[in-house]
């Protein structure tokens, strides 16, 4: 019976997939469509979650319904497409990505060892950082992926990932934050952005490099690292050449729908050249059957996640027409930032108090540039000290990783990066007089 219910939970990701992919490039087809098909798989998936997933699940679920019914009974429109698939754009992507475990080939007796120790470290977060800033969180999935091959993804690993793969939302206009920054800032300078948002990043690296060595060089000394060689690259190149020229092609569509329209195809040239034709139905086969219904944290997690964002938008809708921003300059920037950083670390997501600030500043002047390098900023140090983002829930929903632990951690790399962050907004104030 488990078997049954797997197979058809299995099925239903393809489907929502296949869905969400018709969605992207066919504007008649619902987008609650794939969404649905996300909740029957949750539903089919839902005995084999973890308790502690289940519980925050339903947390999540529950206070995101109370929200939003408080909005909607003050005023806030009735958005069911909102509440059902707030975060279905990463549940397609993710669905897509598990393709990519069908590259993964069995380990060898004589596969040479992980990298180890401080070069190991230092290669793996530029590495994540690198790719990162171009396929998004698919960097992480596949070098968590391919380390998760040996042994259970350590703290460490995770920790790594989760703070150098945040500060990519810095300024990389592949991030969604700084996408939907730039989006909700018309007129905003995309390169002044970036040319601000790079030494927050280079600051991160800094910061990093100082914790490794100094603070926990013990540690570090048996720190297992993806190893950056040639075969090891040519799944992440290809798919960052594939997403950089749909992106080329396609600038309308955001990074996120894009990488997964071009990981499937992707992953079938590759089953193509090793096994031809003949090697894609089994191969499709294993995704429903194995691969797919591994999804079941995920699914809990970010769909949980993504009715208490909704309920938290209505809520915040339902307060009316109001601003308490009489502009936007560096001293009301660094507070800003400083917002993103305490409001995630109660769980509530960067976008959402994104969305808040621009409905309280649209009354009013402003630079659409700073405000825009203040989301990236936000976003970035945010995420990192939130156990809901997307990096710290991928991390615990797939390899087992405590994100209210990686969350907790994080403190210290943003409230250090947060002084760096309001010497820079302070700068480009200056430097704009």
């Amino acid at each position: 019976m488990v078997g049954v219910a797997q197979r058809a939970a299995g099925t239903a990701i393809a489907v929502m997939l296949a869905l969400a992919i018709v969605a992207a490039v066919w504007s008649a087809m619902p987008l609650v469509a794939p969404a649905l098909l996300a909740w029957v798989a949750l539903a089919l998936l839902w005995p084999g979650i973890g308790r502690r997933q289940q519980v925050q699940a339903l947390i999540f679920v529950a206070a995101g319904l109370a929200a939003f019914l408080w909005g909607f009974s003050r005023g806030a429109p009735l958005r069911i497409d909102s509440l059902l698939g707030q975060n279905q754009p990463i549940l397609s992507m993710l669905a897509s990505i598990t393709l990519l475990r069908l590259l993964n080939r069995p380990p060898r007796a004589d596969e040479p060892e992980l990298p180890r120790g401080l070069g190991a470290y230092l290669q793996n977060m530029l590495g994540v950082h690198a790719f990162g800033s171009v396929i998004n969180i698919s960097a992480v999935i596949i070098m968590s992926d391919r380390l998760a091959r040996a042994q259970p993804l350590g703290f460490n690993q995770a920790q790594l990932f989760s703070r150098a793969f945040s500060a990519v939302a810095f300024y990389s206009p592949f991030i969604g934050g700084v996408a939907l920054g730039l989006t909700y800032t018309p007129g905003s300078n995309p390169l002044v952005m970036m040319l601000f948002g790079l030494p927050l990043a280079t600051a991160a690296f800094l910061w990093l490099y100082w914790y490794a060595n100094r603070r926990r060089a013990g540690e570090i000394e048996s720190f297992c690292g993806y190893p950056l060689h040639p075969q090891d690259l040519k799944v992440p190149l290809a798919l960052g050449a594939g997403v950089l020229l749909a992106y080329t092609a396609l600038p309308d569509y955001s990074v996120l729908t894009l990488i997964t329209m071009v990981t499937p195809a992707v992953v079938a040239g590759v089953l193509l050249k090793r096994h031809g034709p003949r090697g894609l139905r089994p191969a499709f086969a294993e995704y429903v059957r194995e691969r797919a219904p591994q999804m079941g944290g995920e699914l809990a997690l970010f769909l949980g996640a993504g009715v208490l964002a909704a309920g938290v938008v209505a809520a915040t809708a339902g307060t009316g027409d109001w601003t308490i921003v009489p502009g936007l300059d560096g001293f009301r920037a660094s507070l800003l930032v400083l917002a993103f950083i305490v409001t995630s670390l109660v769980c509530i997501h960067p976008a959402v108090l994104m969305g808040v600030t621009v409905a309280l500043v649209e009354t009013v002047e402003f630079d659409p540039t700073l405000l825009a390098t203040t989301f990236a900023m936000g976003w970035g140090l945010g995420c990192a000290v939130n156990p809901l983002s997307g990096v710290n829930v991928v991390l615990a929903s797939r390899y087992g990783a405590d994100n209210w632990r990686i969350a907790r951690s994080n403190v210290p790399f943003s409230a250090t990066l947060y002084f760096v962050a309001v010497g820079l907004l302070y700068l480009y104030e200056y430097t704009r007089l």
